[in-house]
């Protein structure tokens, strides 16, 4: 049964109020003084406790969450069909772990998400492998460009994005070769115009024509090919023709950043540090251009040592040359296999 507000200051609201009032006060003057001490009689005190409780509002903890009493719908002066606080008020839960739970289920679920992407990359990657292996899936050419296209070439499409920044630098390193063979071609033919065809100088410029128009193909195919199949296959066999390729590359570049006067070698075919030297006997213009080439090719050098320390440690990083053992002695085993099989047939 609901209870009467005593504290309503509502002069319109109903005379229930006024009469619970009227009932307390005889309680309250019902009080008894002794001449020895000053003594509150029990019937005040019960009194007291019930103007208290019908004003009281009350806090209560459910199941470890707080529960807050929800504000009365009722009219003025906070009464509700004349009486205050006749209704027994709402609470309202919060859940304090809830958007923690939440957030952790999001989380697990995105990074599910993730892995299925990269596994289905994965084998997407595979089979376009196997698809272009057997002649299934021939792509576009496009370089070196799309007016006289040779070979298909995209980093960005085909390679993994863990390895498209090495390659990206072996291909730098490629394009730099091309810009060091052209120029060694070119001071060569000046070293021929300018001085003239002696000392071997006519020779010197049609091995630095050889070089240029069968270096680049070679170096195209020997080793920076197969670094790019390697990074899409994510074969050892092929990173390991790669570093034999390589390490012959950056051989040729220091021998031609040098140019040592070797017997019966021709010193004008390799525009190095040594043969500018011979070269500003003669005239300061084909000594300037012998000293750019030089430059040019220690750059590459230092380039190419740097590309295959980085790839190197990828590779090693990467499980390379446990990879490498095992396909090593796979292909061993495979071809012992097939000699047996073709010896007993």
């Amino acid at each position: 049964m609901s209870r009467s507000n005593p504290f309503s200051d509502n002069p319109f609201a109903s005379n229930t109020a006024n009469t619970s009032l009227v009932a307390v006060w005889p309680q309250l003057l019902a009080v008894n003084v002794s001449p020895l001490s000053t003594r509150v009689d029990l019937k005040l005190q019960s009194a007291l406790f019930d103007v208290q409780d019908s004003a009281e509002t009350s806090y209560s903890v459910q199941n470890g969450h707080t529960s807050v009493p929800a504000v009365s719908s009722g009219g003025a002066w906070g009464t509700n069909n004349g009486n205050a606080f006749d209704s027994v008020p709402a609470t309202i839960a919060v859940d304090r772990e809830a958007g923690s739970i939440e957030a952790l289920k999001r989380t697990e679920t995105l990074d599910a998400k993730e892995k299925a992407l990269q596994a289905k990359e994965a084998e997407l990657r595979r089979w376009e492998a196997d698809l272009r292996a057997t002649g299934g899936l021939k792509p576009k050419k496009n370089w070196p460009n799309r007016f006289c296209p040779i070979v298909h070439h995209d980093i960005a499409a085909e390679i993994p994005a863990a390895l498209q920044g090495t390659v990206t630098k072996a291909y730098w390193s490629y394009l730099a070769l091309v810009v060091c063979m052209v120029f060694n071609c070119f001071g060569s033919l000046m070293a021929l115009c300018v001085i003239g065809n002696g000392d071997g100088r006519l020779s010197g410029w049609f091995l630095s024509c050889i070089y240029l128009l069968a270096g680049v193909p070679i170096a195209w195919w020997a080793w920076y090919r197969r670094l790019y199949n390697a990074a899409i296959k994510d074969r050892a066999v092929t990173y390991a023709w790669f570093f034999l390729m390589y390490l012959i590359h950056i051989a040729f570049c220091i021998w031609s950043a040098v140019s040592p006067p070797l017997p019966g070698a021709n010193d004008w075919s390799h525009t190095g540090f040594i043969a500018c030297i011979k070269a500003f006997h003669a005239t300061k213009f084909v000594g300037v251009l012998y000293t750019i080439g030089g430059v040019f090719w220690a750059l590459e050098s230092l380039w190419s040592f740097w590309v295959l320390k980085t790839v190197y440690s990828n590779f090693r990083g990467g499980g390379g040359e446990a990879q490498l053992r095992r396909e090593v002695a796979q292909s061993v085993a495979t071809n012992a296999a097939a000699s047996a099989f073709s010896s007993r047939v």
